[in-house]
């Protein structure tokens, strides 16, 4: 059976968090291990799903975030802090304080991190601006030299169609000159990277291929999927897209640039 349907950003957050929050390895660490959920807009929705309750203000589970005036940073007042999960006990931390628990993981537990940018490489891209790169400048090491798995979830909106490797020593907070925004750098990270097409894999084992792109009147940054599948399959998965239909778009407040950073 071959299926089209049409996703918006917010509505493919909410289906990669749905599959995110059915995968096996994130289940054993939320149950039994050490589960990291950091900061940033399609984790917020990863929350809820593993959670079964809803964040008030999921644009507020961020701390660098991109809106219609470039790459932002939200406001520390209402800000939400990382979740993380040991053998299912849940803790809010602040980027340090999740230090102690990085260092003791190893490759059963699970660090979840959204992402600016995916390539057709695999890789992911991270947009920094903080002292030090911020919470993935904090966790990257740990992550990297203990083997903690990092899932990376990311809509096909994030996708760019070069190598981020190519770019990434040419970006800097110190070296961009004028910026809309805040100026960042751009670490670039691999794990796995779970988009729509790897979630309706997950949730309907059905093949999900993104035929295009875009619209307007509420459409802006839509994908347009062909589902192919078993019947039932392919039914299941137009249901629960009908079921998300409508999906609110996240909103966040945002600090001032500072007119030395102009």
């Amino acid at each position: 059976m071959k299926v089209q349907l049409t996703l918006t950003p917010a509505e493919g957050k909410r289906l990669i968090a749905k599959a995110v929050s059915c995968m096996e390895n994130v289940l054993f660490a939320y149950k039994n291990g050490t589960l990291i959920i950091a900061t940033s807009t399609t984790t917020a929705y990863v929350v809820e799903e593993l959670m079964g309750k809803e964040l008030p203000n999921k644009g507020m589970f961020t701390a660098g975030v991109v809106t219609k005036e470039g790459a932002g940073i939200t406001v520390p007042d209402g800000r939400y802090n990382h979740y993380v999960f040991v053998e299912g006990e849940m803790k809010e931390c602040s980027t340090p304080e999740l230090i102690p628990y990085l260092a003791t993981m190893g490759p059963d537990d699970v660090f979840i991190k959204g992402a600016n940018a995916i390539d057709p490489f695999g890789a992911a891209g991270i947009l920094l601006h903080g002292s030090g790169g911020g919470t993935i400048g904090t966790a990257w090491g740990h992550i990297t030299r203990n083997g903690i798995q990092c899932i990376i979830p990311a809509g096909l909106e994030k996708l760019v169609p070069i190598s981020l490797s190519d770019v990434t020593m040419r970006m800097g907070a110190n070296v961009i000159d004028k910026a809309m925004g805040w100026p960042c750098g751009l670490i670039v990270i691999q794990g796995q990277v779970i988009t729509e097409m790897e979630a309706f894999k997950i949730l309907f084992g059905v093949e999900a291929l993104p035929v295009a792109g875009g619209g307007i009147d509420g459409g802006e940054g839509c994908k347009i999927f062909l589902l192919e599948g078993p019947n039932e399959n392919a039914e299941a998965a137009y249901e629960y897209v009908e079921s998300i239909k409508g999906e609110p778009e996240l909103k966040t407040k945002l600090m001032k640039k500072p007119d030395t950073l102009a």
